[in-house]
């Protein structure tokens, strides 16, 4: 066995399915997405404490346990809930925002919320809960997820160079086609995340 095929198997060990192709996603343009986003006005942290406490409202109100769909319109990706119907308060979204690191998330709670094509570099999320949340096609280089609750996340064709998910929990994370190169997974963990297609150059682990 060649050097490579050793590195590559011991990184398919760790990084389970990198050592397969993703789904083709040609037919969606990441390059619009991040267009869409940033000619947004970026969210305020005044606004954000408003969302934070309508989304507890809806969860606390029956908003928790549904199931996220995505549809493609003119090459954008965007969300669907599906299921847990919350009575009140009003479901955090974050969908095509504009987001700069002066919007503090560490250690919020925002489970079951969409950030379905999110331009959110440098986001200060250590310690968030983002459990069963859309993070799909999400642009979030040099991102802190650091000792994160991420279970179940979809962070598919997100670009998350950079990003630190030191001991972040990321059992049932799907990051198929992310961009992970440098990322720093020391301490995460793994259990059932699936990294099809993924791009694992200098990651940390």
């Amino acid at each position: 066995m060649t050097q490579n095929n050793t590195v590559q198997n011991n990184m398919s060990d760790h990084f389970p399915l990198s050592d397969q192709k993703g789904t083709n996603c040609n037919v969606i343009n990441l390059s619009l997405t991040r267009q869409l986003a940033k000619k947004k006005k970026p969210l305020t942290p005044d606004k954000l404490v408003r969302i934070v406490a309508r989304h507890h409202t809806f969860l606390a109100s029956g908003g928790a346990g549904g199931k996220w769909k995505t549809i493609l319109l003119k090459g954008l990706v965007f969300g669907i809930y599906d299921g847990g119907e919350g009575s009140k308060g009003k479901q955090a979204n974050f969908e095509h925002a504009h987001i700069l690191s002066n919007c503090f998330f560490n250690d919020l709670a925002l489970p079951f919320s969409n950030w379905c094509g999110v331009f959110a570099d440098r986001l200060n999320a250590s310690g968030i809960e983002l459990s069963h949340s859309l993070l799909t096609d999400a642009s979030l280089v040099s991102a802190n997820f650091s000792g994160a609750r991420l279970c179940n996340a979809d962070f598919s064709r997100a670009d998350l160079r950079g990003a630190n998910f030191r001991d972040a929990d990321c059992a049932g994370v799907d990051f198929e086609n992310c961009d992970l190169r440098g990322a720093d997974f020391r301490g995460a963990r793994l259990p059932n995340a699936r990294f099809l297609g993924v791009r694992l150059e200098e990651v940390r682990y």
